[in-house]
């Protein structure tokens, strides 16, 4: 089967210009009929394997079954990792320097995902209040394996256009390869900062086996 770069772009859950800089850079496999560029689904699975990124074109309900349906919010955050003295005097800056961090999250994507979280925050900052930013993409991240929540805590606090007009310090980014997935860390995230003693500790910078201790606490108080 052959795909085109706009099918392709819709598996991975990146933008067709991506899709278009990795062929001019020589990273993908791709063949080209006349203007077009088509792709083989076989070799890009194995480009895929080899690059650790989810893409199966074969059986598309076995990986969604391969993906539990929930996942813990410790769990998430595990997967994801938690960084201390993130860079950046604004948004866009400290956006950077924080997918920089994120280690599952292949290189070749970090530009395209920047790219769509700056689109994000164009349109509606993520910012809720309290010092505390909720950075996500519009779409799903159809290349990644498992979902992440990477908590990032800025060394200095920078202006996100928050809803209380407050300077932001924490970074919670929520990064999934499908929807219900994103929701239900979403729902999981929001009923811990509505916790005041969690936000609080949240601006010890704790260590982050004590942060995932202190979620895996309030996650059994919240069972979804």
């Amino acid at each position: 089967m052959e795909l085109s770069v706009f099918d392709l772009s819709k598996h991975l859950g990146v933008v067709p210009n991506t899709i278009e800089r990795w062929i001019r850079q020589g990273k993908l496999p791709v063949s080209q009929k006349g203007a077009k560029y088509r792709f083989d689904t076989k070799e890009l699975e194995k480009w895929a394997s080899k690059h650790n990124i989810r893409l199966n074109f074969s059986d598309k309900d076995a990986i969604q079954k391969d993906i539990k349906s929930v996942i813990p919010l410790s769990a998430a955050v595990q997967n994801g990792g938690v960084f201390f003295d993130i860079q950046g005097t604004d948004v866009n800056s400290v956006l950077k320097s924080a997918i920089g961090k994120i280690t599952n999250i292949p290189d070749d994507f970090k530009t395209d995902l920047l790219d769509r979280l700056i689109e994000r925050e164009k349109a509606l900052s993520t910012g809720i209040g309290n010092g505390i930013a909720i950075p996500h993409p519009r779409e799903q991240l159809g290349y990644l394996t498992e979902p992440l929540v990477s908590i990032c805590f800025l060394e200095n606090p920078v202006d996100y256009k928050a809803l209380d007009n407050q300077p932001v310090s924490v970074l919670f980014f929520i990064l999934c390869p499908e929807l219900k997935m994103h929701l239900h860390l979403l729902s999981a995230l929001s009923f811990c900062l509505r916790d005041n003693q969690f936000t609080n500790f949240l601006k010890s910078r704790p260590d982050p086996i004590a942060l995932i201790e202190k979620i895996e606490i309030l996650q059994k108080a919240n069972p979804i």
